[in-house]
């Protein structure tokens, strides 16, 4: 047998083995496939209202932004927000009367630097723009959703809200792309690089020169400020890679840290890397627990109400996959892969995804909703 027939059977074999493995996976599953509407681009944000009313959903190309119905699957109010070709993600400010959208890119993965993009605050009753910001690191609403935080350059700034007021600010040297308000409205988390004469007190540093450049050029630091006084209360005692997102948990005892590193500090051969690690929102002692994920774009991670849930966006070889770990330990109890639906026959005018993936827990803590392509998928993992 020639070497063209032995690699085609090879091919074949392979084929059908992976629409056996997808068959038997698909069958165990629990999920539903909804269209959005008329919705013809990618869904790519996505986010829970905190009434527990819709369910928030962005789109590329068009920027389309609907308020879903989940328990009747079907559009409430669609508007035109976010004028962005690739999309924006979706967050609601506590009280749910604001939403913050955060422009996106197709080629987030290849910046390795800070992030400077466009952020919209709109009225989440009718979708008009409340306050527009350009270029800026990160923009985060308080929880009190008077206020809003923002990062550009090295100035940090609160605004008021709905008015778009500048209140006052103060310079953090070196400031990056992380930013957090903790559940209490009393701190500020903000990420930067790290200052070298605090490392030169450091005697690994101090006698490691090596090390401390590559830690001044590829590392980040987490500094907790009082907002009243913008007095520095601590610098959390870890040293971090490339920082893009902070988010304090609801109940303020966790601060989670989504970093990924600079591709010339990346460690591992496999692809790009990224990483959620966790602090103690109280204390700032670094925690052991953390999460790794393989997504070629930044990560959806999110808790489920009941805060008993952790789940994140990674890669399983080709396919995106939602990933769902039990928070007290860190283990892994359920997986959704993308490749899935690989073999079922796609309905006319569904359209398939690009990759990204933005998910929600939806409020009865056993079902999960995400995007693909134009649709939704609902999930119930086995717990």
């Amino acid at each position: 047998m020639n070497t063209t027939k032995i690699l085609f059977l090879l091919k074949l074999i392979a084929i059908v083995l992976m629409a056996e493995m997808v068959s038997a996976q698909s069958s165990n599953m629990k999920f539903e496939r909804v269209r959005v509407g008329d919705a013809k681009q990618i869904l790519c944000g996505m986010d829970l209202a905190p009434d527990h009313s819709y369910l928030a959903i962005s789109s590329i190309q068009n920027f389309p932004y609907y308020q879903f119905d989940f328990e009747n699957k079907n559009v409430i109010q669609q508007f035109d927000v976010g004028n962005w070709y690739a999309g924006s993600s979706v967050r609601h400010s506590a009280d749910g009367r604001y939403v913050l959208l955060q422009q996106l890119f197709y080629l987030d993965f290849s910046l390795n630097k800070d992030r400077e993009v466009d952020f919209d605050i709109i009225n989440a009753a009718n979708g008009q723009r409340v306050i527009h910001f350009e270029k800026c690191h990160a923009v985060t609403i308080a929880p009190d959703s008077e206020h809003a935080f923002s990062i550009s350059g090295n100035e940090i700034t609160i605004w008021k809200l709905p008015s778009g007021e500048k209140i006052r600010s103060f310079i953090l040297n070196q400031a990056t792309n992380g930013l957090a308000v903790s559940p209490d409205g009393k701190y500020l988390a903000v990420s930067h690089k790290p200052d070298e004469k605090e490392l030169k007190k450091d005697p690994y540093y101090k006698k490691n020169k090596k090390a401390l450049k590559a830690a001044l050029k590829y590392k980040n630091q987490i500094s907790i400020f009082d907002i009243e006084s913008f007095s520095l209360q601590y610098t959390v005692n870890s040293l971090y890679d490339i920082v893009y997102r902070l988010e304090y948990s609801p109940d303020g005892n966790t601060l989670f840290c989504l970093q990924i590193p600079h591709i010339k500090a990346q460690s591992s051969k496999s692809g790009r890397q990224s990483y959620i690690s966790t602090i103690n929102g109280k204390t700032g002692e670094p925690q052991r627990m953390g999460f790794t994920s393989q997504a070629s774009y930044e990560p959806e991670f999110k808790l489920s109400p009941d805060g008993k849930l952790f789940g994140m966006v990674s890669r399983n070889g080709r396919f995106t996959e939602l990933q769902l770990f039990d928070f007290e330990t860190g283990r892994i109890k359920d997986r959704f892969e993308e490749s899935y639906r690989l073999f079922e026959k796609t309905e006319v005018g569904m359209t398939m995804g690009d990759g990204r993936m933005s998910f929600a827990f939806l409020p009865d803590n056993k079902t999960l909703v995400m995007t693909m392509g134009n649709h939704l998928i609902f999930w119930e993992p086995k717990l």
